[in-house]
């Protein structure tokens, strides 16, 4: 994967600050997450660190936003099904954040209360803050998703 990020030199020239593999990947599970861009303010500003390459966390800090793509293994694997270092989320989780989900490969079985839908490439999920919900991969192929989450405080 090629991460591209644009900024201002020390001139205040628009360039390319960062390109190349994403500085972080975190595998947790059935879960495997690659962390694009990290924010810690609203509204947000180029920014000459990146936030991305610290400890990850699963929700951005207040105020903040992350971008990243999330990997979910097939049901039934077993190297995804064992103990992970972020066992939060393996299974129905509410967050204080709000979430843009597209779907890119694969399908994902969207879990809220009672209720099941199947997304499949191009389905894109409005997920608000506080809401319990999982995420699943009942299919033999792996499922891939492009998230966006804004810090809901």
């Amino acid at each position: 994967m090629n991460r591209v990020v644009t900024g201002f030199d020390t001139a205040g020239k628009p360039v390319i600050v960062h390109r190349g593999e994403p500085p972080t990947v975190i595998h947790a599970g059935r879960y495997t997450t690659t962390e694009l861009w990290v924010t810690d303010q609203t509204p947000p500003v180029a920014a000459a660190d990146d936030a991305s390459t610290r400890p990850w966390e699963f929700e951005p800090a207040s105020g903040g936003s992350c971008f990243r793509i999330v990997e979910i293994a097939p049901a039934g694997n077993d190297a995804a099904d064992a103990g992970a270092e972020h066992e939060g989320f393996q299974d129905a989780h509410a967050t204080q954040t709000l979430d843009y989900v597209t779907v890119i490969s694969g399908q994902v079985v969207l879990v809220i209360g009672d209720a099941e839908i199947t997304l499949r490439p191009g389905d894109s999920v409005v997920q608000q803050p506080g809401v319990p919900h999982d995420w699943q991969n009942r299919s033999a192929e792996r499922a891939v998703m492009a998230g966006v989450l804004l810090s809901a405080h």
